[in-house]
């Protein structure tokens, strides 16, 4: 009965331990090549061609309006960003992605989206407007990032009555294009 116990006990553990070596790579039998599969890997998706880029996003246009600084990309980005009324706010949103690439691109595209849907900004009649106090690169970010200070003033309807303007604080990162400097990514912060 014992030499079954020790049996089972220990057929039992060489079933728990081989999965754990085979993940580490000590189990003999696995070959690892460094060369690629032969033959066409199996889709990803049903129905998805492998290696295609969608039409949309192959015929990408070039940023508008590069800036010839990144600080100048950055001011004229932050200077749209802030000043809209709710007439101007789905085309300023629409100019603001022309002018990115990346995901700050992306976040303006969805901004219009949301703008066109949102009747409260059109019924409150909601206007921002402000102006940039500075920027700076942001210490101990990467050479690309800036830190972007602005003074806005939101107004409308009676929800926005009597506010004061308010200093907000901004990351922002760039990168080179033909032509110059774009935002790549637009991060408020306060």
């Amino acid at each position: 009965m014992r030499a079954r116990l020790r049996a089972v006990l220990l057929l039992a553990a060489l079933i728990g331990i081989t999965p754990l070596a085979a993940g580490c790579g000590l189990a003999g039998g696995i070959a690892h090549s460094s060369r690629p599969p032969q033959g066409t890997p199996p889709p990803a998706n049903p129905g998805e061609i492998q290696g295609t880029i969608p039409a949309s996003a192959a015929e990408e246009p070039a940023p508008a309006r590069p800036a010839a600084t990144p600080q100048q990309a950055i001011v004229a980005y932050a200077t749209l960003y802030i000043n809209w009324t709710y007439r101007t706010l789905a085309a300023h949103e629409r100019t603001l992605a022309a002018m990115a690439v990346g995901d700050a691109r992306l976040a303006e595209r969805q901004a219009v989206a949301q703008a066109q849907r949102d009747s409260r900004i059109q019924q409150g009649g909601i206007y921002n407007r402000g102006t940039v106090v500075g920027v700076s690169p942001a210490a101990g970010g990467s050479p690309r990032e800036y830190v972007v200070v602005t003074r806005e003033e939101t107004g409308g309807d009676q929800e926005y009555a009597g506010l004061q303007a308010a200093f907000h604080v901004t990351l922002a990162t760039v990168q080179t294009i033909p032509g110059g400097w774009a935002v790549v990514e637009w991060r408020p912060q306060s």
